[in-house]
């Protein structure tokens, strides 16, 4: 069957499949899905179609494919037959004794030049160029650019570090909307928009949540792999009875494991009788298929805890293959016959988004087993319980010998005190306390790691200054993230391995006094961080903090969409309490004026400000003037988390919050009582 696409420019504005009744069925079949504002000028698909396997061709976002196209879809003929031909009045059967491989992707911002052919099994990776006249027969790299007859590479669009930064923003996913604001920069410079969008990239990719797949214990053959396939039950010809079947007769008796995704809503019971279903018909057989039921906070965890994913011919495909590419493994067609063709598992492996090597984390592994072999078997045991995801365990064994060291004397570690022994001398002894974190360290290093403060020389010299203080009435907060993390759970010991490598460590440590006590700046990040957040630990953490406003006029300088306490109990325990309001962003743009006015208060009130790196500085700069300031950072929002109760960062439409997407999005509130606190206001 030979189908023309035409898909004009401008006219798909969201992902859209476009179905026909291929078989005569009067059943809906996905023949194209195409992501938005990509555009087909003439293209034709030459197709065969029969009910037993049936292929579509999947385009992803920001695609031009220009005229003359010609896509050839699981047309092969078996030439192990005697006969190529078509015998008169014989049956004709389609082709069993070679692979069937139809499934044609082309992913986003590709360019498909004219008169191009492309054959069956197919994927040509992100930003790729295809020259006019080529024919493609094999996947093609991400921005690479191919030509020829076959497509070889010639090119590449940008450079490996400008490629590598594309990969990390991956800026078709964003809504239309933010696109759209950003036109003028996608149609720019390279370097420019990577240094605009770059940093946020890598915050949101630092911050993603593991997903809680509860693990299977196994104890058959081989190797131990972990397959992603998301059933689609909404399609009238569904994949998923044929990705089980045959993952059940390739791979019972193994240590592979189907790890089935399946989100929660109003069909889930009608999902689960279906598979029950087909499980039925599989009692006897002996394999691992994990059941993942479940509305994730973000689908990219699935994917940093898989060897593989399985395709099928949903709007969703080729969003979940760009996450795949994000993590660096492998895709298999949920629609090729065999669909385990053994060269696609071979290449079935856990790699971490540096595409770091096994056999150097294996050597890794080796380096530190060797060290640590007079431990007691408890720690040794701490090695061989690591994630089995490839890129958590690199950064695991990476930072192991400094928590599995911290408490052997053997590593040189900052001292630092625990947050209640900060808040014991900020009561009995009138403490101020100014706190540094990655952003402030960030800020020293000149870099643009924080989207609510861009680098600032001076502010980069006033944190300086503060960090090397001999004020004996200002603690200095740093983290307790450089030894031992047992007491955080598995995101946030994640999250902190992500960012405390070697180089970073080292950055650290440079600006740190190993003979100096500093206390730990988690003090005001009682929840959503640690392993005891579903106890009444936290409870207790923040009826310490209290304490310290109990009975006391507040000054709070906090930024114009913050509203500490709003809409809480936290500082319930008050006196009173004045407002002074700085710029939600950057505010150390109006440092001086925000300075002078918290001076012309009381000396006998407490201050407290959340205002980013420019806390540390203001708490410094009113300590040194007799104030009692503390730098309390994150302290409201981590109350909202902990009332909310779900164990993790959330979304509060009220507040700003820089640790959640769209956290800068805030609603507006009317509050008189709120209103009536605000003294100043320098926005």
């Amino acid at each position: 069957m030979r189908i023309k696409l035409n898909i004009p420019e401008n006219s798909v504005q969201t992902d859209t499949a476009y179905m026909s009744d291929v078989l005569g069925e009067q059943k809906n079949f996905p023949v194209l899905v195409i992501g938005r504002d990509s555009y087909i000028e003439e293209a034709w698909a030459e197709v065969v179609f029969d009910s037993g396997m049936i292929y579509n061709l999947q385009v992803g976002r920001y695609t031009s494919i220009a005229g003359d196209v010609k896509i050839i879809v699981d047309m092969n003929h078996d030439y192990r037959r005697v006969c190529q031909g078509r015998i008169n009045g014989a049956p004709y059967h389609r082709p069993e004794r070679i692979r069937r491989k139809g499934q044609v992707v082309i992913m986003n911002d590709c360019w498909i030049g004219d008169d191009v052919t492309i054959m069956s099994g197919v994927t040509i990776g992100n930003g790729a160029v295809v020259a006019a006249g080529a024919v493609v027969v094999k996947d093609v790299p991400s921005y690479a650019i191919v030509s020829g007859n076959p497509a070889k590479v010639i090119g590449y669009r940008f450079e490996e570090r400008q490629i590598e930064a594309l990969e990390l923003i991956r800026w078709w996913n964003w809504t239309a909307e933010k696109v759209h604001a950003a036109a003028g920069l996608l149609y720019g410079d390279i370097d420019t928009f990577i240094e605009t969008f770059l940093p946020d990239a890598q915050r949101e990719l630092q911050q993603i949540p593991m997903a809680d797949i509860i693990p299977m214990e196994k104890t058959k053959s081989g190797p131990d792999r972990r397959l992603l396939y998301i059933p689609d039950f909404e399609q009238d010809y569904p994949t998923y009875p044929n990705v089980i079947e045959a993952f059940v007769n390739s791979y019972a008796d193994t240590n592979y494991e189907l790890l089935l995704y399946i989100r929660e809503d109003a069909d889930l019971q009608e999902k689960l009788e279906r598979l029950d279903d087909i499980f039925s018909k599989y009692e006897d057989v002996d394999c691992y298929v994990n059941l993942f039921v479940a509305n994730p906070e973000d689908e990219r965890s699935l994917f940093g805890q898989v060897d593989g994913y399985i395709t099928n011919r949903s709007t969703d495909n080729v969003r979940y293959m760009d996450m795949a590419d994000l993590y660096g493994i492998s895709c298999i067609s949920g629609v090729d016959v065999p669909m385990f063709a053994e060269q696609v598992t071979e290449r079935m492996c856990r790699t971490q988004t540096d595409k770091m090597q096994i056999d150097e984390l294996e050597r890794k592994v080796g380096e530190l087993q060797t060290m640590l072999s007079n431990l007691t078997n408890a720690y040794k045991q701490q090695i061989a319980q690591l994630s089995t995801n490839q890129y958590a365990m690199n950064l695991s064994v990476d930072n192991l010998k400094y928590e599995v060291l911290a408490t052997q004397d053997k590593l040189q570690l900052p001292t630092i005190r625990s947050g209640q022994e900060a808040i014991d001398k900020i009561i009995s002894e009138r403490k101020s306390m100014a706190r540094f974190g990655d952003g402030e360290f960030a800020v020293i290093a000149g870099v643009n790691r924080q989207k609510f403060q861009h680098a600032d020389a001076e502010l980069a010299r006033r944190l300086m200054e503060v960090l090397h203080m001999e004020n004996e009435e200002v603690l200095l907060g740093i983290p307790d993230i450089y030894g031992d993390l047992s007491k955080y759970n598995t995101e946030c010991r994640y999250n902190i391995r992500a960012y405390l490598t070697e180089e970073v460590r080292k950055q650290n440590y440079d600006l740190l006094d190993m003979d100096r006590t500093y206390y730990d700046a988690y003090v005001t990040r009682p929840y959503a961080s640690y392993l005891d957040n579903n106890t009444d630990a936290p409870k207790q953490r923040f009826d310490a903090l209290k304490k310290i406003w109990q009975g006391r006029n507040l000054v709070i300088v906090e930024g114009e969409k913050s509203r500490l306490g709003i809409g809480n109990d936290l500082f319930a325990g008050a006196k009173s309490i004045v407002r002074i309001l700085g710029p939600a962003e950057h505010a150390f743009d109006r440092y001086e004026e925000l300075l002078a006015e918290t001076k012309k208060q009381g000396k006998d009130k407490l201050v407290l400000v959340a205002l980013g790196p420019t806390a540390t500085v203001l708490a410094y700069d009113l300590a040194i003037e007799g104030y009692q300031a503390l730098d309390i950072g994150h302290v409201d929002i981590e109350y909202e988390w902990f009332l909310a109760g779900k164990g993790r960062k959330t979304e509060v439409k009220t507040k700003y919050n820089n640790e959640v997407a769209e956290g800068d999005q805030v609603e507006d509130i009317h509050d008189a009582e709120y209103e009536s606190q605000i003294i100043a206001r320098y926005v």
